[in-house]
């Protein structure tokens, strides 16, 4: 029983990070049309810049850290002013291909600035070896962290949409462009806002994990960008606190998995290995999608006949 308790925990923390990145994903989405599968690159830019901070000139950490949060405001206005924007009336494909194309260029350009990374390198941290035990449960100080960052970032974003002018200025463009056009608002700025707000979670997200697993590299946010995007497709791509749960729901299934499969096989495959995990989850997520096109938590779509 303390084992699965301990796999509940565990599984809670880690669909916080996948429901923090589904945010973004999904307040993207909604606003300006983007899928953005340059998501993990963007993470990735800021915290292998928060690492040379701390590796390089050896700032203090949490001096590196405001740095590294105030670039990824900076990267996101870059992105939208240099990329988003003139893409803006581009079909849906084309802006998400055109993502994937600038996935590859913050790779090649974090390559070429810090090739040291190209191959994984430790993530210093002030976090490391502290851990608290609650009732026979064990809670990293990193794992602490990140249920009250998320919980805090979700408050906060949740304060904003609602009671700040820019923030129902955000809402209203994601319900309607062409209504918010013709309210006065000002698009230009609102998308600006939001690649600016989504590349500063995505920022945080990926310092986040990067402190959980201790090792990045140039690539490390590719895999869970995947499940970030399953989080989000489950969520609806429409609601953010349905993304929040899908993210939830794929953590906790994720590390539900790994117990159920630890030390099992199938003849010579073995079910512990984390790719057939991975697989299961892709499987599940399929079949959810043929019984529920629009995500657990979408609402269907009303058409004119």
């Amino acid at each position: 029983m303390l084992a699965l308790l301990q796999v509940l925990l565990s599984g809670l923390i880690t669909g916080s990070l996948y429901g923090l990145l589904a945010l973004g994903i999904v307040l993207i989405y909604r606003t300006t049309g983007v899928l953005n599968f340059a998501y993990g690159a963007l993470a990735a830019t800021t915290t292998c810049f928060l690492y040379v901070l701390l590796t390089g000139p050896r700032l203090p950490f949490w001096p590196a850290l405001l740095l590294s949060l105030l670039f990824a405001l900076g990267l996101g206005a870059v992105v939208e002013r240099g990329f988003a924007r003139p893409l803006l009336a581009a079909p849906i494909l084309a802006k998400a291909i055109a993502t994937l194309a600038l996935a590859l260029v913050l790779q090649t350009l974090i390559q070429a600035l810090w090739p040291q990374l190209t191959t994984p390198v430790h993530f210093p941290t002030p976090f490391e070896g502290h851990a608290l035990r609650l009732g026979g449960l064990y809670l990293s100080l990193t794992d602490g962290l990140i249920l009250i960052t998320t919980l805090a970032l979700l408050f906060l974003l949740q304060l904003f949409l609602q009671r700040t002018r820019l923030g129902m200025a955000l809402r209203a463009t994601a319900d309607g462009l062409e209504a918010a056009r013709l309210m006065g608002i000002p698009v230009g700025l609102v998308f600006l806002l939001v690649w600016m707000l989504t590349s500063l979670l995505a920022a945080i997200a990926g310092i986040l994990i990067a402190t959980r697993q201790t090792v990045i590299d140039v690539q490390f946010m590719d895999p869970v960008l995947l499940l970030a995007f399953i989080g989000a497709v489950l969520g609806g791509l429409e609601r953010l606190e349905g993304a929040v749960l899908g993210g939830l729901l794929v953590g906790l299934a994720d590390n539900l998995l790994a117990l159920l499969l630890a030390g099992r096989s199938l003849g010579a495959l073995d079910l512990g290995n984390p790719g057939i995990r991975q697989a299961l989850i892709f499987a599940g997520f399929i079949l959810l999608l043929l019984l529920r096109p629009r995500g657990l938590f979408g609402e269907a779509a009303l058409r004119r006949v």
